[in-house]
């Protein structure tokens, strides 16, 4: 249950190691008190700063607990504090929240002696949860608010173990940051202001990695308030030396904890064609986990109303494409979003009305009168409609059946879920449901059946039906039954046939037959194996793909293996990880995952994939004109005989392996210099119904060519121009589309979102490209 972990900084950002370090130990040393002989229990994940926090005080001879594994429900964490004897707990509100409406008591069920302070942070901490704690944990104990950033790597306010604790504020300032509350321009005397910093700290971060001039750092922390580091939270000061947190001031929305940048949501809600504008703003709810929740403002097209099945839909698209952190609490249907005199529009502005603030450049805007009708929206002022219920009422339960038991659960799911209408066949995790979410609709069919339903059994069939099957039958004869006759292994020659026929029946959205599937065992690129199946006696529930070749990488021989189509049948989805763990056992392989989808993104990034630092530059003819115009003209060349001639014994190789599968190989040369390039023709499907009438008349597909390899990346951009217009004529298509991290100056272009992963022994993000993956066997 506890293990150990490692993580660094944002990669965005440099930080100077002594810095952070000697911040951490007196944050833990002096405001913490912690001292050799304490054990501290952070609850948190590598992928929070929080863990680096933790990590750190190791350095105070401090013992750390560390737990990897799923919230089961409200004494969860509060059990691991009374087994390990935790002296000094860490947390965050949304939990405190989820205990408080649980009506948990940890005082009352668990030994809590050793605990001697409890830290909050991720979220503003409320006053009633000092009572809770106060009344439910320990009457005497400390409960401090924390509260700084991923930036800083540490905190600007925090506790202090010599002076008393006031409800709904953190004790005081870090010591060593002069942090202040800047009011605004306008109203000078104003007591909530900006968090901001006025001299230089330890663990302030160096710049931005690839930023040379400085000029993005300085423009994210210092242009707003000049001479003042700017964090972007509002901050008040007490009459007593305290301070209280009151939520972003800028851009960013802190949702229970997490920072979610709006770009990305407004990306994924540009898919969806009846939404013409969109906005996401934070606003602060008591009662809700964590104190915060996501508005989602919506425009939509002239004539269509924001209807439940609309609303399910957005939810499950920002689920699906994005995170459950992207889907918001309310979605209200407005006539227009504030919009500056200069068409800019105004979260700041949206931002205030929805808290009922005063709106600070309300004088800078076109249409000011929005906001009243924003501030005013019926969903807008809705109170929390989330309950969390109580444990079970244990005892035998008549539960009916069929229909009648699928219609009940039904009814808890989409009140619970705050989603409607939800089907029976739904995966309730792609409807936007949270961690605590899930626990929370968990206890609520605990209560209704009265007797305990586990989160592994939820996971393996996370649907109403799945549900109604583990009441009806049972979880453990189930679970017994699936393990009984569920096993992995090595797809074989005879199981090849199965397994497509499994592929084109399971992913039917992709149009791609079992005959097309077979390209993934055909090739004859390596002897390794080829997948992994999941099996139900004789049955394929479950398959993941891989497609390996030996590689040259940073001037190492080694294996290169691509993750590709990873699909489960929806009754065995629980397994899973478990396929996905066995064919990722191999520590020495160099593993990549080119087209993963958002599910198999957060599955690899939990295996220890790093994300490739990337893009995909979108290239129409004669938009690098001024090339043609090099002193020197290049030789491009073709002819397949030309071409393998001119190349070393390692690309004959990849020349070889790609010749089989339309790819278009070629050379150009200047001089003595040659690059070697394999391109793909592809096809970008277009929506058909966001084009409407349109899609009668134009294609719906838009062919474009794509690089895999190019072995000079400087020559290719020398000569830019004449080589796309080359390829394009060949290939009939009307843009070259290229990895950015192929070049070092990026070429003009648009860029593109690509989500590329990898892992591996060897320093590789510079070598990989997509040769030897999926990409080039399916019509992808």
């Amino acid at each position: 249950m506890f293990s150990s972990g490692t993580t660094g900084p944002p990669k965005c950002i440099q930080h100077g190691v002594g810095g952070t370090l000697l911040e951490h130990v007196k944050e833990h040393r002096l405001h913490c008190d912690l001292a050799p002989g304490d054990k501290l229990f952070f609850q948190t994940s590598c992928g929070w700063m929080m863990w680096n926090w933790q990590l750190s005080a190791l350095a105070s001879g401090v013992e750390l607990v560390l737990y990897d594994g799923p919230l089961e429900g409200p004494d969860t964490f509060w059990g691991i504090v009374a087994e390990e004897g935790v002296t000094v707990f860490g947390t965050n509100p949304a939990y405190l929240h989820f205990c408080e409406q649980a009506a948990f008591s940890p005082r009352r069920t668990l030994n809590l002696s050793a605990l001697r302070a409890v830290l909050s942070t991720g979220s503003i901490l409320y006053p009633r949860q000092y009572d809770w704690v106060r009344d439910e944990v320990k009457a005497t104990i400390p409960l401090q608010s924390i509260s700084g950033g991923t930036d800083i790597i540490g905190c600007f306010v925090l506790g202090n173990p010599n002076l008393p604790v006031h409800r709904g504020e953190a004790q005081c300032r870090s010591l060593g940051l002069d942090v202040r509350s800047l009011p605004p321009p306008d109203d000078p005397q104003a007591a909530i202001g900006e968090l901001v910093c006025a001299n230089p700290f330890p663990s302030r971060p160096l710049g931005f990695r690839g930023d040379v001039d400085g000029r993005r750092f300085h423009a994210t922390y210092f242009a707003q308030n000049p001479g003042f580091w700017t964090h972007g939270d509002l901050i008040e000061a007490t009459p007593h030396g305290g301070w209280k947190l009151h939520g972003r001031s800028d851009g960013i929305l802190n949702v229970r904890g997490i920072r979610v940048g709006t770009a990305e949501i407004y990306r994924i809600l540009g898919a969806i064609e009846e939404i013409l504008e969109a906005m996401a703003v934070e606003q602060q709810a008591e009662e809700e986990p964590g104190g915060t929740r996501m508005v989602l403002l919506i425009v939509l097209r002239k004539g269509l109303v924001l209807d439940n099945t609309l609303a399910k839909h957005i939810r499950s698209e920002l689920a699906r494409c994005g995170s459950a952190a992207f889907v918001p609490a309310r979605i209200a249907q407005v006539d227009a979003l504030p919009v500056t005199f200069s068409g800019k529009r105004s979260e700041a502005a949206a931002r205030d009305a929805v808290n009922a603030r005063t709106v600070r450049n309300r004088d800078a805007l076109q249409n000011p009168q929005c906001l009243d009708t924003i501030a005013a929206h019926p969903v807008v002022r809705a109170p929390s409609a989330v309950t969390v219920s109580q444990a079970p009422t244990r005892g035998t339960k008549v539960i009916p059946d069929g229909d009648e038991l699928r219609q009940e659960l039904q009814a808890i799911c989409e009140r619970t879920l705050g989603v409607s209408p939800i089907t029976w066949s739904d995966n309730l995790l792609e409807v936007g449901a949270d961690s605590l979410a899930v626990v929370n609709l968990l206890l609520e069919i605990e209560g209704y059946a009265g007797h305990h339903l586990s989160l592994s059994a939820f996971l393996a069939a996370p649907s109403i039906e799945g549900v109604a099957t583990i009441l009806s039958v049972g979880a453990a004869p189930m679970a017994k039954r699936q393990a009984d006759r569920l096993h992995l292994r090595v797809v074989d020659r005879d199981d090849r046939e199965p397994v497509c026929q499994f592929l084109a029946q399971t992913i039917g959205k992709s149009a791609i037959n079992a005959t097309a599937w077979r390209r993934l065992f055909e090739h004859g690129w390596s002897n390794h194996e080829r997948g992994f199946m999941l099996l139900d006696g004789d049955e394929v529930v479950g398959f993941l793909g891989t497609i390996a070749a030996r590689r040259q990488v940073n001037g190492k021989a080694t294996l290169v293996c691509n993750v590709s189509s990873w699909c489960v049948h929806p009754s065995y989805r629980g397994w899973g990880m478990a396929l996905l763990a066995e064919a990722l056992r191999d520590e020495s392989v160099t593993y990549t995952a080119f087209t993963p989808a958002p599910i198999s993104w957060s599955a690899l990034l939990t295996q220890r994939f790093t994300p490739l630092e990337t893009g995909r530059i979108f290239m129409p003819p004669l938009l690098h004109a001024e090339t043609l115009f090099a002193s020197n003209r290049p030789v491009i060349s073709f002819d397949p005989a030309v071409v393998r001639a001119r190349l070393s014994s390692e690309q004959r190789q990849i020349f070889d392996d790609h010749a089989p599968y339309d790819c278009l190989q070629l050379t150009v040369s200047d001089g003595g210099e040659h690059a070697y390039l394999v391109v793909k023709r592809r096809t970008q499907r277009l929506n058909a119904r966001r084009l409407r009438g349109l899609g009668k008349v134009l294609p719906l597909g838009i062919p474009y060519s794509d690089i895999l390899h190019c072995s000079a990346p400087a020559l290719l951009l020398r000569h830019i121009e004449r080589v796309k217009l080359a390829i394009l004529w060949r290939q009939r298509t009307v843009a070259l589309v290229a990895e950015a991290r192929l070049f070092d100056v990026k070429p003009r272009g648009m860029m593109l979102a690509a989500s590329t992963c990898y892992r591996s022994p060897l320093p590789v993000a510079g070598a990989l490209d997509r040769l030897y993956s999926e990409i080039v066997l399916l019509p992808i």
